[in-house]
C-alpha cells in the first residue's frame, strides 16, 4: 500500500502539470518563469537585474536486487533557492542554498553556489567563491540539464560528488575553443569557514569544437585535468589525478555524449578507469529518448561504489561494475521543467564473496523544475 501511495504522488504530479502545460503557449510559460525576475533594465549603472533562482526535483524510485530486497518510495531529490543579480555591464552576484525537504530538521543544508564573477576584455571571465567543480561529462553538467535523470557511476566515483567547492577560476571561449582554469579547497565546507583549513586541487579543462569541420551543429571535444593535493582531511574523492576526455557530438536530432576517465588513487583508494557512452534521439521537438552505457573497473581491491538509491541495498564496493540505461525525457518548458522515466540495470562484481555484489533492476519517474 505504501509504494503505491507513493508511485501515485508522483504520477499525480505530472498528470496535474501535464494538462495545464499543454494547454498554454510557450510565450505564456516564458511569462510564468519571468515572475522570477523581480528587476530587470537596459541601465549599464548600477543595478541592471535581479532575480530569485532554485530547483525543486522530486523522484519516485523502485529498485531491486535479487538477494538484497528491495526499494520502494518517493524522495524529495534536490530543493534549491537564492538569487542571481547582475552590477554593471560585467558583474553576476549569485547565492544559493540546498534545502532538505526529504528530512527537513534541520531544512537548511549547505550554502551551493555563492560567487562573484566578473567578464573582461575579449569575454573571459573571472568567478571568485563557492562554486561547481566542472569536470566529466556529468560532472560539469547542471542537475537541471541532466539528459538521463541521476548523473552516471563516473560521476559517482571519479568526480567529486560535493560538486561546490571554494576557489577561484578563469574561464571562457575564443573562436572555436573553450578553456577553464581553477583553484579550489578540498575542504567541502556547507560555508566558507573550513576554506583552504586542508588540500587544494587544480582544475585544467581545454575544449575544441569541430562542428565546421565536421559540419555537425555542435561537436565538442574537450580534455579535463584535475590535480590533487594528498591531505588526509580532504573532503573528496581520493583521487590524486583525474583525466577525463569528453565528447558531445550533435547533428539535428541525433546526439552522442561519450567520457572516457581514469584517475590514479591515494591513501589507500585503488585507481579508477571508467567509459560512458550516451545515444540519445529527439522523437519530437519535446520528447526525446536516451540510452547510456557505463563501465568502471578498479586496478586492485573493492574501490566503486553504486548510485544513490542503489547503495540503500548494498552499502559496499565493488571492482568492476556495468550499467545500462534507457530512459524518454519529456520537455514542457525545455529544462526548467520536464518530466523523465528511466530504467536501468546494474551488475557489479567484488573481489571476494562478500555482499558488495550487485545485480539488479531500478526504474525511476522524475520531475524537474527550476527557475
Amino acid at each position: 500500500m505504501k509504494t503505491a501511495a507513493r508511485a501515485i504522488r508522483v504520477f499525480s504530479l505530472a498528470c496535474l502539470v501535464t494538462p495545464f502545460v499543454r494547454a498554454v503557449d510557450k510565450t505564456t510559460l516564458e511569462e510564468i518563469w519571468d515572475t522570477a525576475i523581480l528587476y530587470n533594465t537596459s541601465d549599464r549603472h548600477g543595478l541592471k537585474k535581479f532575480a530569485i533562482t532554485g530547483r525543486l526535483h522530486g523522484d519516485y524510485e523502485n529498485f531491486d536486487e535479487s538477494g538484497q530486497g528491495s526499494l520502494s518510495s518517493f524522495t524529495w531529490r534536490r530543493f534549491r533557492a537564492g538569487f542571481k543579480t547582475s552590477l554593471f555591464e560585467n558583474l553576476t552576484i549569485k547565492a544559493e542554498a540546498d534545502m532538505n525537504l526529504h528530512q527537513p530538521e534541520p531544512l537548511y543544508n549547505r550554502m551551493t553556489d555563492a560567487y562573484v564573477s566578473g567578464v573582461f576584455g575579449d569575454g573571459w571571465k573571472i568567478t571568485v567563491g563557492k562554486q561547481a567543480a566542472a569536470f566529466t561529462l556529468d560532472g560539469s553538467s547542471s542537475s537541471n540539464n541532466l539528459i538521463a535523470i541521476e548523473r552516471s557511476k563516473i560521476a559517482d566515483n571519479l568526480w567529486f560528488s560535493k560538486r561546490f567547492f571554494s576557489g577561484a577560476t578563469i574561464s571562457g571561449k575564443r573562436s572555436q575553443w573553450e578553456y577553464l582554469a581553477g583553484l579550489y579547497s578540498s575542504d567541502g565546507g556547507q560555508e566558507f569557514d573550513e576554506i583552504f583549513s586542508t588540500g587544494h586541487f587544480t582544475l585544467l579543462s581545454l575544449g575544441h569544437n569541430f562542428s565546421e569541420q565536421l559540419g555537425m551543429d555542435n561537436a565538442l571535444v574537450r580534455f579535463d585535468y584535475v590535480n590533487q593535493e594528498e591531505d588526509p582531511g580532504n573532503k573528496t574523492s581520493k583521487n590524486k589525478n583525474v583525466v577525463s576526455l569528453v565528447s558531445k557530438f550533435d547533428n539535428k536530432k541525433r546526439h552522442l555524449w561519450t567520457d572516457l576517465t581514469i584517475a590514479d588513487g591515494y591513501a589507500g583508494q585503488a585507481d579508477l578507469f571508467g567509459l560512458q557512452l550516451m545515444p540519445f534521439y529527439d522523437i519530437t521537438d519535446k520528447t526525446q529518448a536516451v540510452l547510456r552505457y557505463t563501465y568502471l573497473r578498479s586496478s586492485g581491491g573493492n574501490a566503486i561504489k553504486l548510485g544513490k538509491y542503489e547503495k540503500s541495498l548494498v552499502s559496499g564496493k565493488g571492482n568492476k561494475a556495468k550499467e545500462y540505461y534507457c530512459g524518454i525525457n519529456h520537455y514542457f518548458h525545455g529544462h526548467k521543467l520536464k518530466w523523465q522515466n528511466g530504467i536501468q540495470y546494474t551488475d557489479m562484481k567484488a573481489t571476494d564473496r562478500s555482499s558488495s555484489k550487485y545485480s539488479g533492476w531500478g526504474f525511476t519517474s522524475a520531475v524537474r523544475i527550476s527557475w
